[in-house]
């Protein structure tokens, strides 16, 4: 659109001049093509710029939607139908760049280029085609935009440091001369620093942003996010205020609505929770609100749980999850009412119960997570209770059993010996022998005497087998208390409960193997959680070495009193981890951590198995590089030590990891679909260059633009 409608007109007016002259004709087919490619050219152009500003205005609505919804979990996608005609516009563009590299729009076409890949979250294209109309064209007014969009390439990158100082410079450049970057800038500036939890920043560019830039639209979602980082802050009276003053922006509904409802959550904040409760019903009175009556009711129940007013607001919750089912604001009920149950009620049935319609009732809840987590910790609570219910009835069962009594033998024995003493009634004593003994006079087996062997030997089989029961019952019985006391300890973090467990053990097992662990655990818990006096702990430390003195916690129990190592113990457990320990100090790695894996699986009960596990994990993860081995060893250490130390150091790095391998999952999904979008491209140009009527480009890289000639 830059001087090229007087060339157009030249161009026809002498296309139709020559048209009818024979003796012209070449002239007029030189004209008739200069003037084809002229109108493609323009064409190309024109369409690339409508496919963008159609797919920039989906994107923009889309976002202003999206930051309207609240409790949003998942990030924001931009639309498909954008994302294609982005796609469309990077296409055209290109052919600009190929074939027309001296026109007038190459630099609208690097720019709409680097803004496209930006949406469709390639910064590192996007990152290139800024720097590429930098290089070019230093002069051009599209200069300060490219350079905040550069910026914004920068910061999703995490190049942070360069990101944010090449924003200041461009705030400081653009302060006087264009104050809407400028104030585009501050805001960026500002969303940087408030996803990074660095709210005081944060609020300090919103408010430089909200005096520059002229949007109203944009200055009231400014202004939401001023109140929302006073909320962080827990300057609750300027929270209210803040959003207050979204009103004075012309905001959409939703967003006013938004910020209406966050000034109420403010004032309950400060303890006002009459007002506040009045002021939500207020809102149920409008019928602008429909829509978000949940979201009402919801707030209502909060303001009443803040308030202690347990009963009201357990009753208000399950009306929401009740009238507004398949919600977020159901899935939110159903996870607060499992919290309470859990946390204040102490019914671990009900918690689990609501964990678990929470956890499914909607999806995309920003609780989701939350409430997977929850429901898989107490269905884990739920199934070891029954395991211990029916180890206990084994147990109890296996107890009271009696040899079971062979009434058939019993009767044959007893007429044999019927038979026996009337036959000895009538003959003397010659005879009695003489029926004793075979033809050649040699004794006969005593049939009485077998059975009674064979069935000493079948009884005392069958008792050998039911101790055996019992011991492995006893033993199952222990350590699912052991796995009930660690859950409490590490997962529902209820220290008194944990020490319950613990106790019990203590208490009624004092010659299981168990026992000492639970000792040793109990000292941890005094520590950590009880802030216990170095006196009483070290009563629990001795108790462990006076009463088991062989066991693998007696020696850790030693070290933590000053007291001298049993070599014997040294010389096993201890001794491997040292050997590991040589091993890797040697960079012998893979040596080290197949020893770390012995040492677990030749003394699991021991206290340094745990930090055996880690170790080789750690190890995976940063001397040998192993990501995919390192998840599974600390997989592995939570199922197995779920109360130690160490589990609880490498539950986040599960978590990071696997998080990693769904952000990587969708990034080769992307790029599958980038190759095959790029695909079609190449073969697009390539029919086109084929084509006889297309000029042919003076340089093939479309990455880069030729000088000017």
């Amino acid at each position: 659109m830059k001087k090229i409608y007087p060339y157009i007109l030249l161009s026809l007016l002498g296309a139709l001049l020559f048209s009818g002259c024979v003796v012209y004709e070449p002239a007029a087919d030189f004209v008739k093509q200069r003037y084809t490619n002229t109108v493609s050219y323009f064409n190309t152009f024109y369409n690339a710029q409508r496919a963008f500003n159609e797919a920039e205005a989906e994107v923009i609505k889309a976002q202003k939607d999206f930051r309207e919804k609240p409790n949003q979990s998942r990030q924001f996608v931009i639309p498909q139908t954008a994302r294609v005609k982005f796609n469309s516009s990077v296409e055209k563009n290109s052919k600009i760049l190929t074939f027309y590299p001296n026109s007038n729009w190459v630099e609208d076409a690097l720019m709409m280029i680097g803004k496209a890949y930006f949406y469709m979250g390639d910064d590192l294209k996007a990152e290139r085609k800024f720097l590429e109309l930098f290089a070019k064209y230093p002069e051009s007014d599209l200069i300060n935009e490219g350079k905040l969009w550069y910026g914004k390439s920068l910061l999703r990158q995490k190049k942070y440091d360069q990101g944010i100082k090449h924003l200041e410079v461009l705030f400081a450049e653009t302060l006087k001369s264009d104050e809407d970057i400028a104030g585009r800038t501050s805001y960026e500036l500002a969303q940087h620093y408030f996803l990074n939890n660095e709210f005081e920043k944060a609020e300090k560019y919103y408010s430089q942003a909200i005096n520059l830039i002229d949007d109203d639209e944009q200055r009231a979602q400014i202004q939401f996010q001023r109140g929302k980082c006073y909320d962080e802050l827990k300057r609750y009276d300027m929270a209210e205020k803040a959003f207050a003053q979204v009103n004075d922006h012309s905001p959409s509904y939703g967003l006013l609505f938004q910020a209406e409802l966050q000034r109420i959550k403010s004032l309950a904040k400060q303890q006002h929770y009459e007002a506040a409760v009045d002021q939500l019903n207020a809102m149920l009175g409008d019928t602008k609100n429909a829509d978000y009556f949940g979201a009402i009711h919801l707030e209502i129940a909060n303001t009443l749980f803040m308030k202690g007013n347990l009963d009201g607001a357990i009753e208000k919750y399950r009306f929401v999850d009740t009238a507004f089912a398949r919600t977020d604001e159901s899935a939110r009920s159903y996870y607060t009412l499992g919290n309470i149950y859990e946390t204040i009620l102490l019914r671990y049935d009900s918690a689990r119960i609501h964990y678990n319609r929470a956890r499914g009732e909607f999806p995309s809840s920003e609780i989701t997570k939350e409430a997977v987590a929850k429901s898989d910790i107490f269905n884990k609570y739920e199934q070891l209770r029954n395991d211990l219910i029916k180890f206990d009835s084994l147990y109890t069962n296996a107890l009271s059993w009696k040899p079971p009594v062979d009434t058939t033998l019993a009767s044959r024995i007893d007429s044999t010996k019927l038979k026996d003493t009337l036959q000895l009634a009538k003959d003397d004593p010659k005879n009695r022998l003489a029926t004793r003994l075979g033809k050649k006079g040699e004794a006969k087996k005593d049939s009485v005497v077998t059975i009674d062997s064979t069935n000493i030997k079948l009884l005392l089989s069958q008792q050998a087998a039911q101790k055996q029961l019992i011991d492995s019952l006893q033993r199952s019985i222990i350590r699912t208390k052991f796995e009930i006391a660690g859950l409490f300890f590490i997962e529902i973090q209820q220290s008194d409960s944990a020490l319950f467990w613990f106790d019990g053990i203590v208490k009624n097992h004092l010659h299981s193997e168990y026992t000492p662990r639970a000792l040793y655990t109990i000292a941890e818990i005094h520590r950590a959680v009880k802030h216990a006096g170095k006196p009483e702990l070290d009563s629990i430390y001795t108790r462990i070495v006076n009463n088991y003195p062989q066991s693998l916690y007696a020696q850790e129990a030693r070290k933590i009193l000053g007291l001298p190592l049993l070599k014997a113990e040294k010389d096993s457990a201890l001794e491997l981890f040292e050997k590991a320990e040589a091993l890797a100090e040697a960079k012998n790695y893979e040596s080290a951590i197949k020893t770390y894996k012995e040492l677990v699986v030749k003394y699991s009960q021991s206290p340094i198995s745990p930090k055996a596990l880690f170790t080789a994990g750690w190890h995976y993860e940063n001397s040998i590089i192993n990501n995919d081995s390192a998840t599974a060893v600390y997989k592995r250490l939570i199922a197995q030590f779920p109360a130690s130390q160490f589990a609880s150091i490498a539950r986040p790095k599960v978590t990071e990891y696997e998080n990693e391998v769904k952000r990587i999952e969708q990034e080769k999904q992307k790029k599958i679909e980038e190759q095959k979008q790029k695909e079609r491209e190449e073969k697009e140009a390539k029919e086109l260059l084929n084509r006889p009527d297309t000029p042919q480009p003076q340089k093939a890289d479309s990455l880069a633009t030729p000088d000017k000639l």
